[in-house]
């Protein structure tokens, strides 16, 4: 073996000079430590051969051995070393027959070889290879703590328009990371980006698309009519006007006023009773038809309006709520919202003429409901291609006057917006008030006075008598009035919140008609210097018509808020007037009884 052969080496290059006697001793300490080192030797090795991929932890060097290393000779290990090095770069040592590593203390290890057993018993392992290869350098990419994973975009449009289209279109997808994401050009944040930058940089066309394909100023068509790249292919059946009255510019006034009334809400059902829901009954001025539809179908119409008519901002239905929506509290409160809703599109100039509109509302067959149905649903004319349905003046509309007329109404929706916040918390308030406190206020001054009468029943007098009455009649009304406060609260301020609700709901929309219209705006201002005069002329002109149907329902929704408003605070105090008489007058007849 190797260890014997290097001890055999050992022992001849000893100097000599010692006794017979001596020397024999020393031969006999050799073996000794011989057998004790194979004997360790085999202790260590056997456990790496059984599991190679899975190295053990390395034993401390036995002191023998230690001691072993003394006996070698300086040249000799040096010769050992240079061997073992020699296939290993130097960095791990072949296996000589001795350890082969400088005298240390006691403290330090020891490296056995592995020229045989390949195993490195628990040293550092050599780096592979490919290893620059499979990790970024950090100067070409810095790492990035692993804790944070922000979502892929902040972008509402991402999250709701996202298609396997987008995904065969997008080369990488965009990473948790900061880093990662600037590496991918084509990252949806990069697209947000563009967008926010009005797209400063469009290419070289003449008139480029927006890059970003899931802003609405897109996805409803208005930068394709803007573009002149509407296409269509059905003829147009729906046609509105705007026109210039008296200097105002207004959509074409309603030649034919109708009304439509919501009543009779009744619970049907369906499939022999394992679905129900609540139907109302819609009858109509202008056909004297009555047909029946369930809130599902007003959510439809609600969405195909809002989807062709981008620039009319489209009242708000009442909210869907499932938990006790049989209730007659519930089902009376959505039929004065659904009224409400059913008035606004009955006044306006454009919705109250609209084909969606007058199907949902005279339709009664069933079969033709379905087809009506589906035409809504396949009609071309949406969004920007729904521009070509409008007549406009001929007269060019001046860019800088539009803005400040645009910015005048937002700031005057913004401001109303906050004041009928305002207003609607204080009428909730005022009316928890009137249906708690007051009315047990009045009550509980009602059974003082029950309690007071109780104690004149025990005189037998003429005048007592006469007093006894008084104050049971004064309990009496007293509790009376008390239920009329609650009433009051139902039937006087309770339209006045839900008019406010009507109203809140549909400005919210206007923010984004604006923000589309500026969009148009901008789009236009980037393609004049790249158009010719002609191509100019006719965005121009494309520009203009959307310019009048946002002025002319700009118009509409100023006056319907001034309407709105006279009608509804005016009933209200009407109505408040009436109230407080009536309780005057229930405490003017019972002050009578005590003279």
């Amino acid at each position: 073996m190797l260890f014997t052969s290097s001890l055999r080496k050992a022992v001849e290059n000893y100097p000599g000079g010692q006794s017979s006697d001596e020397a024999h001793r020393q031969l006999l300490e050799r073996r000794r430590k011989q057998m004790l080192r194979r004997h360790t030797c085999s202790t260590l090795i056997k456990p790496a051969a059984e599991s190679s991929s899975s190295p053990k932890k390395r034993a401390p060097m036995p002191m023998a051995l230690m001691e072993e290393e003394e006996v070698v000779p300086r040249h000799q290990k040096d010769e050992h070393r240079g061997k073992g090095a020699g296939g290993t770069g130097g960095k791990h040592v072949v296996p000589p027959p001795l350890p082969q590593v400088a005298p240390q203390s006691s403290s330090s290890s020891f490296i056995p070889p592995s020229r045989n057993y390949n195993d490195d018993w628990g040293a550092e392992p050599a780096a592979p290879a490919y290893q620059a290869a499979a990790h970024p350098s950090a100067t070409s990419l810095p790492e990035v703590p692993r804790a944070s994973y922000p979502a892929l975009s902040n972008n509402d449009d991402f999250d709701d328009e996202w298609s396997d289209e987008d995904e065969e279109h997008e080369p990488s997808r965009p990473s948790a990371t900061t880093t990662t994401a600037s590496l991918a050009s084509n990252s949806r944040r990069d697209l947000s980006r563009s967008h926010s930058e009005h797209g400063a940089d469009r290419g070289s066309s003449k008139v480029n698309k927006n890059i970003n394909r899931f802003s609405n100023f897109v996805k409803s068509g208005v930068e394709a009519y803007v573009i002149g790249d509407s296409k269509t292919s059905s003829p147009i059946s729906e046609r509105h006007e705007v026109v210039i009255n008296q200097g105002i510019i207004q959509w074409k006034p309603i030649q034919q006023y109708y009304t439509c009334v919501v009543d009779k809400p009744k619970k049907e059902s369906k499939l022999k009773g394992l679905k129900s829901f609540i139907a109302y009954s819609i009858t109509s001025s202008l056909t004297n038809i009555q047909v029946s539809r369930r809130y599902k179908h007003f959510d439809w119409l609600h969405e195909q309006l809002s989807a062709k008519y981008i620039f009319i901002p489209i009242p708000p239905l009442p909210e869907k709520q499932v938990a006790g929506r049989y209730e007659e509290d519930l089902i009376d409160h959505r039929k004065h919202i659904l009224q409400l809703w059913v008035n606004k599109i009955c006044r306006h100039p454009v919705l109250s003429q609209s084909e969606v509109w007058l199907h949902f509302i005279s339709c009664t067959d069933e079969k033709d409901w379905k087809s009506g149905k589906r035409r809504a649903e396949k009609d071309e004319y949406i969004g920007g291609s729904f521009l070509n349905c409008i007549t406009v003046p001929q007269q060019p509309l001046d860019p800088n006057a539009v803005d400040q007329q645009v910015e005048r109404f937002q700031r005057s929706v913004k401001t109303s917006e906050e004041a009928m916040r305002v207003m609607q918390e204080r009428m909730n308030m005022f009316q928890k008030v009137f249906a708690g406190p007051v009315k047990q206020n009045w009550q509980k001054m009602g059974s003082a006075f029950k309690t007071l009468q109780q104690s004149f029943e025990i005189d037998e007098t003429v005048a007592s008598r006469r007093l006894t009455d008084a104050l049971a009649h004064t309990a009496s009304e007293y509790h009376e009035i008390g239920q009329v406060f609650d009433a009051h609260t139902k039937n006087d301020m309770e339209p006045v919140l839900e008019n406010l609700y009507s109203y809140k709901g549909t400005v919210q929309n206007v923010p984004d008609i604006i923000h589309v219209h500026k969009q148009a705006l901008q789009k236009f201002r980037e393609s004049e210097g790249r158009l010719s005069s002609m191509e100019a002329e006719k965005m121009k002109q494309r520009i203009d018509a959307m310019s009048y149907a946002v002025i002319a329902e700009i118009q509409h929704q100023t006056a319907e808020k001034v309407e709105d408003l006279k009608s509804t605070m005016g009933t209200y105090l009407k109505r408040q007037a009436a109230f407080y008489q009536d309780v005057a007058s229930k405490l003017g007849q019972l002050s009578a009884r005590y003279d």
